[in-house]
């Protein structure tokens, strides 16, 4: 949902096939929303970077301006649609520290942890962005430090592991329903697959017509077992606070 603006901005596409302004889940919603300038666009993208995210820790105070411009839109597709839950898969962690202060909107946080070696070994691959093994293991010992202090402080944050969640979906969907609900319980049952939602932004998949929960384990192959052993060490405190193997 961070890149929602700017794909309206720029006419690109749901993950259905058609222009934002045409599909039949947001044509609606954006309707309703006024324009958004260039200027507020990057405006909120400065607020979620990620140097932002030591000050926004260390302050209690809201940033009203911020949250108006993001209130507005999670509003209008609550009231638009019948969904009680809407999930926010933008992988900024001072987008939620700057979310979760808001009184008209309840925020609840998704930590989820990976093995750096199929992190690495996931930045590798032509289809993103690329990062070499070196960046990625700074930007993954940053990024966890910061997530899991946030994870410590705030008990509104979850942590899954990537790993527990695509060996068994199911039993990881109801940790994350019962921490939602607040202690309320219920036995997930997923089907074969999942259809693609109304996607913005996201990776290859969102092409796709439907979802697969299946693991990626390639780097245990990809990845010499000497480079192995090296990335877990560079990396040692995360990979033992989350009980990764070396």
């Amino acid at each position: 949902m961070h890149q929602f603006r700017e794909h309206l901005i720029g006419e690109k596409q749901c993950s259905c096939g058609l222009a934002l302004k045409e599909c039949e889940f947001w044509s609606e919603i954006i309707g309703q929303l006024p324009k958004q300038t260039a200027e507020e666009l990057l405006f909120s993208e400065k607020k979620e970077s990620h140097h932002n995210i030591p000050k926004i820790l260390l302050s209690n105070k809201s940033d009203n301006e911020y949250l108006s411009i993001q209130e507005e839109i999670f509003t209008k597709i609550s009231n638009d649609k019948p969904n009680k839950i809407l999930l926010d898969s933008s992988k900024y962690i001072a987008r939620y520290l700057l979310l979760s202060k808001s009184k008209k909107i309840n925020v609840k946080g998704i930590y989820v942890v990976r093995d750096v070696r199929g992190v690495i070994n996931s930045f590798g691959k032509k289809v993103q962005t690329p990062r070499s093994p070196l960046s990625t293991i700074i930007y993954y010992c940053l990024i966890n430090f910061f997530g899991q202090v946030v994870c410590w402080r705030n008990n509104r944050v979850i942590k899954v592991k990537y790993e527990d969640f695509v060996s068994d979906p199911e039993h990881e969907l109801s940790r994350i329903y019962c921490h939602v609900f607040e202690g309320k319980e219920k036995d997930m049952v997923l089907p074969e697959f999942l259809e693609m939602p109304h996607i913005i932004g996201g990776n290859r998949i969102k092409s796709e017509k439907r979802i697969v929960i299946k693991p990626d384990y390639k780097w245990r192959s990809n990845i010499s077992r000497w480079k192995q052993i090296c990335y877990y060490l560079f990396t040692f405190p995360f990979m033992v606070i989350n009980k990764y193997k070396i």
